[in-house]
């Protein structure tokens, strides 16, 4: 009878003991397929996160290439035939008789005089050709002159520290970001006053844009907002870091960070 009753002691004790491997072996399954398909799942994610800053980065060569097109286009054809127009009309002036005449070349010379200075305007805003020669700072200087002459709001641009030239792609980024930033404070915040500050150090450099307009909810404009998304993406491709501060009735400020390589 002890012997029948050890036996079943061992039988119960095997199985509970097989009971307890088969349920670590299943645990153990368990938490290695969820390791591979996690491994799996960061895999794709990278993969679909470099394909999208691939198309990202094909699309803004394919812009930079059309506004440098647009750009020459505007100087070389538009603006010679404009020059070319303006002196006919200087010449109708100076072979006109009738007073009338005259001050009606004037004031035509005047407009066409106002589309040229726009004209160059657009084509700097479209491939500053201060940026490549002189760089970053002196290109947004000049952006930003050329934004003051039209007395809409006051622009202040500031530098910090001796300028240290990048990569002329990460420049010509960084100077599309604070471009887009700038034409939103322009466009959409109603401030009278913008702040644009240039500090470079020894191994990064470091910009704000700050206005004192309206402001926003920022997780209401980051959840719909593709143009601050893409400033985002960009400033990432360069291995930089961007930062958006705003509230409602408190203004907005930009921050952007980027190591020197």
């Amino acid at each position: 009878m002890e012997t029948g009753n050890s036996e079943i002691v061992l039988i119960y004790l095997l199985g509970t003991v097989g009971m307890l491997l088969l349920a670590g072996s299943l645990f153990f399954f368990f938490l290695t397929y969820q390791k591979r398909l996690l491994k799996k799942q960061l895999e794709l994610n990278k993969i679909k996160q470099d394909q999208q800053e691939e198309i990202l980065r094909n699309t803004i060569s394919a812009q930079e290439k059309e506004r440098k097109r647009i750009a020459q286009d505007l100087h070389d054809e538009v603006g010679a035939m404009l020059s070319v127009v303006k002196l006919n009309v200087g010449r109708i002036e100076k072979k006109s008789g009738e007073q009338t005449a005259k001050d009606l070349a004037i004031e035509t010379k005047s407009y066409i005089d106002d589309v040229i200075t726009q004209v160059r305007r657009i084509s700097r805003a479209l491939l500053p050709p201060s940026l490549e020669k002189l760089g970053l700072f002196y290109a947004l200087e000049e952006l930003v002159n050329w934004v003051n002459k039209s007395d809409q709001l006051t622009i202040v641009c500031w530098k910090g520290g001796e300028q240290i030239r990048l990569d002329i792609q990460k420049e010509l980024a960084l100077f599309r970001i604070t471009q887009e930033l700038l034409n939103n404070a322009i466009k959409y915040s109603n401030a009278t006053k913008i702040v644009v500050k240039v500090r470079y150090r020894s191994k990064h450099v470091a910009m704000s844009i700050t206005d004192n307009g309206n402001g926003f909810d920022i997780n209401e404009k980051m959840s719909v907002g593709l143009g601050l998304k893409n400033l985002e993406s960009r400033t990432q491709i360069m291995g930089g870091k961007f930062k958006l501060k705003s509230a409602p009735g408190k203004g907005t400020s930009a921050i952007i960070g980027l190591k020197i390589e």
